[in-house]
């Protein structure tokens, strides 16, 4: 083989090499500032002491950061599936709600909310307790407010807001307290001192009450 063309062809493989060894070299670098900066987003303010390397937690809390607040999207999701508004049932019961509202000076958006709590405006539900209609009304707690068919929704609804009245009047139209003694009785607002019991069953649907309350108040 001519000598001049083996030169050449050595040459040639030589700065091949080179070139290789740039590019893993360039590559290294690059790798180095990318994990760097990496290392600079966790660091602690100027000023504080750290170790030589980032202790775990700091790694695990870096990693915990970038995952979704799933409580956040709970929240989310439970506040527009309980939107009263979207309830076509409502419909059925609208003028039922504004009589007995108007009857007895309690406002429709809570008596609306209410019901929204209590039976989805289900008007055949019935609970463990033995609860019934729509209002969720007690059988003996009806025929205290002088009605007999608590499950048809009139009488339903005009037992269930003739007797949130009553509570309204015996808590000085405290909406929260009226609501919890609706839910656990007045005689445990009593021994609270009437004050809000410590029941959780109790505020989660003071808490839904009020939500839902809102909400109508405001479409």
């Amino acid at each position: 083989m001519n000598t001049k063309k083996i030169s050449l062809a050595i040459a040639s493989v030589g700065l091949k090499v080179c070139l290789a060894g740039v590019a893993v070299g360039m590559a290294y670098v690059a790798a180095f500032f990318e994990h760097q900066a990496r290392v600079d987003s966790i660091q602690p303010p100027a000023g504080e002491i750290v170790s030589e390397k980032p202790p775990a937690q700091t790694v695990v809390a870096f990693a915990d950061s970038l995952k979704p607040d799933l409580s956040l999207l709970a929240k989310i999701k439970e506040q527009s599936s309980a939107k009263p508004v979207f309830d076509k049932k409502l419909n059925n019961y609208e003028n039922m709600i504004h009589e007995a509202a108007k009857a007895h000076q309690v406002s429709p958006a809570l008596i609306k909310a209410v019901i929204q709590a209590e039976s989805r405006f289900n008007a055949q539900a019935v609970s463990s307790q033995g609860a019934v209609g729509l209002m969720q009304i007690l059988p003996s707690t009806a025929r205290s407010m002088g009605v007999s068919s608590p499950l048809e929704p009139y009488d339903n609804i005009t037992a269930g807001v003739r007797y949130l009245k009553t509570l309204l009047k015996e808590f000085n139209d405290d909406e929260y307290l009226a609501l919890a003694a609706y839910n656990c009785g007045p005689d445990a607002i009593r021994r609270y001192g009437n004050n809000m019991p410590p029941f959780r069953e109790t505020k989660t649907f003071v808490a839904k009450v009020m939500e839902y309350y809102t909400s109508y108040i405001d479409s």
